[in-house]
C-alpha cells in the first residue's frame, strides 16, 4: 500500500511535484523513506497522482508523477452532516469516522444543548488536520469541506437547499430510512443533536428535516452520526 498526501494544486506543475514541510517530516522522520519509494499526491480535486520520490530535504520533497487517474473513493451523494458541537473527543471521533464513511461537508452545529460552543482557531485547524489524515488513510479523492459553526436556526434554515433533509429523533418511532429515501438523490443532509439532544421546540423548527428513527436503542450524539451517515451513504450509493 502507498502512503497518500494532500498537496495544494500549485504543488503540482507538469510531471513534477512539490511537498511542503508537514508531509516532508512526515516522510523523512516518521515513515523513513528514501528516495525512489512510491507515494500517491492527491491535488483535493479529484485527481491522484502515483509519485516517484526524487529528492528529500527538511522543509520539502520533490517527486515525479509517474501516473494520473482519478481518485476512486469520493462517494456519488453530497452528504452534509450537520452536527452538533460535543465534547473534544466526541466530536474528533464523529469527524475522523464520517471522512471514513465518505460525508463531503461538515456543518459544526450550536444548539440549545449544547455544551461547548466556543471553536477556538486552534481547534479548527486540529480539526481540519483530522479531516485530511481521515482523507488520506480512507482513500478519499478530496478533503470534506469544515464550515463555520452555525446556530440551529441558521442551519435549518439551509435545508431547503437539499433534495432531501433527515433528522434522527428518539420520539420519533415508525418513520425509518427506507420509509424516506428514494433513488436519484444526489445531494442529502442530515441533523446530529448535541449529547442531551434536541428539543422539542427544534424539533418543530426544523420543518424542512423528515424525522426519523434509528431503531428501538437510544444512541449517543457520536454514534448517531456514524450510524446514520453509514445508512444513508449505503442506501443512496446502492439504490
Amino acid at each position: 500500500m502507498m502512503y497518500r498526501f494532500f498537496v495544494s494544486p500549485d504543488a503540482i506543475q507538469g510531471n513534477a511535484v512539490t511537498l511542503p514541510e508537514p508531509a516532508a517530516h512526515q516522510i523523512r522522520n516518521v515513515l523513513r523513506m528514501r528516495a525512489g519509494a512510491h507515494i500517491v499526491v492527491l491535488d483535493n480535486r479529484g485527481w491522484e497522482y502515483t509519485t516517484e520520490i526524487i529528492e528529500i530535504e527538511r522543509k520539502y520533497v520533490t517527486g515525479q508523477i509517474i501516473e494520473k487517474q482519478a481518485a476512486q473513493g469520493e462517494p456519488r451523494v453530497h452528504l452534509t452532516l450537520y452536527q452538533a458541537i460535543l465534547k473534544r473527543h466526541n466530536f474528533e471521533l464523529v469527524l475522523q469516522k464520517c471522512t471514513e464513511i465518505g460525508v463531503t461537508c461538515f456543518v459544526p452545529m450550536i444548539t440549545e444543548r449544547t455544551v461547548v460552543s466556543d471553536v477556538k482557531e486552534s481547534k479548527r485547524e486540529r480539526w481540519e488536520r483530522i479531516l485530511t489524515e481521515a482523507a488520506e488513510q480512507s482513500r478519499r479523492g478530496k478533503i470534506p469541506e469544515l464550515r463555520d459553526p452555525l446556530e440551529f436556526g441558521h442551519a435549518v434554515s439551509e435545508l431547503s437547499h437539499y433534495q432531501i433533509a433527515l433528522i434522527p429523533y428518539e420520539n420519533e418511532q415508525d418513520t425509518g430510512l427506507r420509509d424516506i429515501l428514494r433513488p436519484n438523490i444526489l445531494s442529502a443532509a442530515v441533523l446530529i443533536g448535541p449529547e442531551g439532544g434536541f428539543s422539542e421546540q427544534e424539533i418543530a423548527l426544523a420543518h424542512h428535516a423528515s424525522p426519523i428513527t434509528l431503531g428501538a436503542r437510544i444512541l449517543r450524539a457520536e454514534t448517531a452520526a456514524i450510524v446514520a451517515s453509514t445508512l444513508i451513504l449505503y442506501e443512496l450509493e446502492n439504490a
